[in-house]
C-alpha cells in the first residue's frame, strides 16, 4: 500500500476566492466560490456547462466520469445533453484497458439521455495514473445556481451523505480486510445511486428551488460551506439529521473518518422557503428519493454553525478537507 501523502485535489478556500473574471456580457454566471456551472446566454436560450476531473475513483472510471460532470450541470435545473472527453493515460496503457473506460463513457452517457459531441483521448508521458475529463452542456429557459440561497432558507438533503466516497473506500482491499463482507457488498451498491439528475430535474419542477448543489469534495459539511460563501450566508447543520447509508457509518467508523465531509456525488443540497419543504418531499417521494431537512441558512454575520450530540460548534472555514484523501493514502494503493 502506498504511505504518500495526497494532495488535496481542490484548492483551499482561500485561493479559490481568487476567481477568474470575464468581461464578456454574453457571461451570465461567471467562476466563483461554490459555483459549479458556467452560464451564458444565446439567443435567449441559456448554456449551462461543467467540467470535472476524475482524480480519485479506483473502479468504474468512466462511470463516475460522467456522472460527475452531469450532475454538476443538472444542479442548474437545467438537464445536460451533450458531453466532451478528455482521456489521459498513462505511458503502457494496453489498447483494451482504453477501450474499456471510453467504452463505459459512452454507455453511462447513453444511459442518462446524453449524447457524447467530442472526445481527445492521448498516452501522457510521465502520468502516474488515468484522468479522465468530461465537460457536459445543457441549455434552457431558466436555471438556478448555488449561489441563490436566501437567508432562513430550509436546506434539504436528497439520499443519504458519502455515497461516492462509500463507494470507493469499499473496493479498496485493505479496508476488506477490516469491514465485514456483507457491509462492503452493499457499500459498493451506492455506486448506482451517482447520478442526482432525477433528484434536481423533480425538485426543480416544483417551482419552488431558491438554490441546488450536489456533494462532492468536502461532503455535506464542505459543500454547504460552498453554497453558504457562494450565497453570502451562514447556516445551522443539524449533525444528528444527516441520513447515513448503514455501510457508510460502518466503514466511517471502522476507518475513523467523518461521513459528513466524505465525497458523496450522489445526493443534493436544495435550499427552499420552510413552507415547500413538504412540497418538494412529495414531490420525490414517487421516485423513491429520501429527501430531509438537515439545517437553515442565516445571516451571514450569524456564523456557520453544526450542532452534533447537543453541542454547537462554529465550522472554521479554512478547515475542511474531504475524507477520502486521507483514507486512500493510508488505505490505498494510488502510487
Amino acid at each position: 500500500m502506498s504511505s504518500q501523502k495526497l494532495p488535496q485535489p481542490k484548492l483551499p478556500v482561500e485561493t479559490s476566492m481568487l476567481s477568474i473574471r470575464s468581461s464578456s456580457r454574453r457571461i451570465v454566471v461567471a467562476p466563483n466560490v461554490g459555483i459549479d456551472v458556467g452560464v451564458t446566454e444565446s439567443k435567449g436560450k441559456f448554456l449551462v456547462s461543467s467540467s470535472d476531473p476524475i482524480t480519485g475513483a479506483v473502479e468504474r472510471v468512466g462511470w463516475h466520469a460522467v456522472n460527475v460532470s452531469a450532475n454538476d450541470v443538472a444542479t442548474s435545473g437545467i438537464m445536460p445533453d451533450t458531453l466532451n472527453i478528455v482521456a489521459l493515460f498513462p505511458e503502457g496503457t494496453q489498447s483494451d484497458a482504453i477501450v474499456k473506460v471510453i467504452d463505459e463513457i459512452t454507455k453511462t452517457a447513453s444511459s442518462l439521455g446524453i449524447t457524447v459531441a467530442g472526445e481527445h483521448t492521448e498516452i501522457t508521458p510521465n502520468l502516474k495514473r488515468e484522468i479522465i475529463t468530461v465537460t457536459a452542456f445543457g441549455s434552457g429557459d431558466k436555471f438556478v445556481t448555488a449561489a441563490d440561497a436566501r437567508v432562513h432558507d430550509s436546506i434539504l438533503l436528497t439520499k443519504t451523505a458519502g455515497i461516492e466516497g462509500t463507494s470507493i473506500l469499499s473496493r479498496l482491499p485493505a479496508v476488506a480486510k477490516l469491514v465485514e463482507p456483507k457491509i462492503l457488498r452493499r457499500g459498493k451498491k451506492l455506486l448506482n445511486k451517482l447520478s442526482i439528475m432525477k433528484d434536481a430535474r423533480q425538485a426543480f419542477a416544483t417551482g419552488k428551488i431558491h438554490a441546488m448543489h450536489d456533494l462532492t469534495e468536502g461532503g455535506v459539511v464542505g459543500c454547504l460551506l460552498e453554497m453558504s460563501l457562494a450565497s453570502g450566508l451562514g447556516f445551522e447543520l443539524f449533525g444528528d439529521r444527516v441520513p447515513l447509508d448503514s455501510s457508510t457509518s460502518a466503514i466511517c467508523s471502522e476507518l475513523k473518518i467523518d461521513p459528513m465531509k466524505l465525497i458523496g456525488s450522489g445526493s443534493l443540497l436544495i435550499a427552499c422557503e420552510k413552507a415547500d419543504v413538504v412540497s418538494i418531499e412529495d414531490r420525490l417521494k414517487p421516485e423513491k428519493i429520501r429527501c430531509t431537512e438537515i439545517g437553515r441558512f442565516l445571516p451571514e454575520n450569524q456564523g456557520r454553525w453544526i450542532l452534533h450530540d447537543g453541542v454547537r460548534q462554529r465550522l472554521d472555514v479554512m478547515s475542511v478537507q474531504d475524507e477520502l484523501w486521507p483514507a486512500l493514502s493510508k488505505y490505498g494503493n494510488l502510487s
